[in-house]
């Protein structure tokens, strides 16, 4: 489907090559300090579990000549005294890197603000939040690459990327967070200056689906790389409640577009891909349907709108288009019958 007008709106205040630029230079260096930061605490962990490994092994080694109960006691004592400083201390650092993660953030947001001296307070906003969405691209999947194989141990380098992704994905995850809500929170200031503006619009819907992105159900998703460990976390309720409330956001802004643009057909599909995450068939057909007012010769929106009406049960709806495609000899149309009685 070809670029609607309110898209390119919304991109071409990024295209400026001397703040795009600098926005790349500082997520290059937030992305290594992130790194830097999650790397300190990997050493600390390793410390106490060697050391508790170490005393494990010389007890056990040195069981036959701790012939006295209290030298064996002494032993356990200080194993347990060593386990126990272990995880008084481990809640202290996970908290102090929590709270540096924060200020990174926040670190972020004001070397953002030290290039935005010729802009107004409009173009701020939109680069402070373009700058977030960026940066939290870069940290996409970096969870599983924080330490990576060496080339002669390659037979290794899933299992490390397991333990990278088990050790730092809630780390990744919650700065990506962080960022996404920034980009929210700009958005939906640049609306309350322009609360009229299709643009301001616009920019608040794509920034709700990202932040929706973060929590969706893998499954969900299609072309997913099943070789990489997904933590049993992003399958929980609360990934899932969080995920509902930013795509009915989302939802909400691309309404509010089409009452700006009621014949954009960028808007419709917008709204049609948010309604199939929320699973409201219905309501995605409505939107399809309307597409295909506005383009009748879409052939790959009436192929979408014919697989749904084969999976609501609307049999005669979706032969229509199954011969409306035969006729027009598109590539995909002879497969679409595949889902009558789905």
């Amino acid at each position: 489907m070809a670029t609607s007008t309110l898209e390119k709106d919304f991109f071409i205040e990024f295209d400026k090559e001397i703040y795009n630029d600098h926005i790349r230079n500082l997520t290059n260096f937030f992305t290594a300090r992130i790194q830097k930061i999650l790397r300190s605490y990997t050493f600390f962990n390793l410390f106490f579990l060697l050391l508790i490994a170490g005393e494990i092994i010389y007890f056990f080694v040195h069981l036959a000549l701790l012939a006295q109960t209290f030298v064996m006691a002494i032993h356990l004592a200080l194993i347990f005294a060593t386990i126990f400083c272990y995880f008084t201390l481990h809640m202290y650092v996970n908290t102090q890197k929590t709270e540096k993660l924060i200020k990174l953030k926040s670190d972020f947001k004001e070397a953002c603000k030290k290039i935005q001296h010729d802009m107004d307070e409009a173009e701020k906003h939109l680069t402070t939040a373009h700058a977030c969405c960026k940066l939290a691209a870069e940290l996409h999947g970096l969870e599983y690459q924080i330490y990576k194989c060496w080339s002669k141990l390659g037979f290794l380098s899933v299992s490390l990327e397991r333990l990278n992704c088990w050790w730092f994905w809630g780390d990744i995850h919650f700065m990506k967070e962080l960022l996404l809500q920034i980009c929210v929170s700009e958005h939906i200031k640049l609306v309350r200056m322009e609360p009229t503006d299709p643009g301001a619009h616009t920019g608040l819907a794509n920034a709700y689906v990202m932040l929706s992105g973060l929590y969706v159900d893998p499954r969900t998703i299609e072309g997913l790389d099943d070789d990489h460990w997904i933590p049993p976390a992003k399958y929980n309720e609360s990934f899932q409640a969080k995920f509902r409330a930013a795509a009915e956001k989302a939802v909400e802004e691309f309404k509010i577009l089409s009452v700006y643009a009621p014949h954009d057909p960028w808007v419709h599909a917008q709204l049609a891909y948010s309604y199939h995450d929320l699973q409201m068939p219905m309501e995605e057909i409505r939107e399809y349907e309307t597409i295909m007012h506005l383009c009748p010769d879409d052939k790959e929106t009436l192929y979408k709108l014919g697989k749904l009406y084969f999976e609501q049960g609307q049999n005669a709806k979706g032969l229509e288009v199954y011969e409306n495609l035969k006729r027009s000899n598109y590539q995909k149309g002879e497969s679409l019958i595949h889902f009558y009685g789905a």
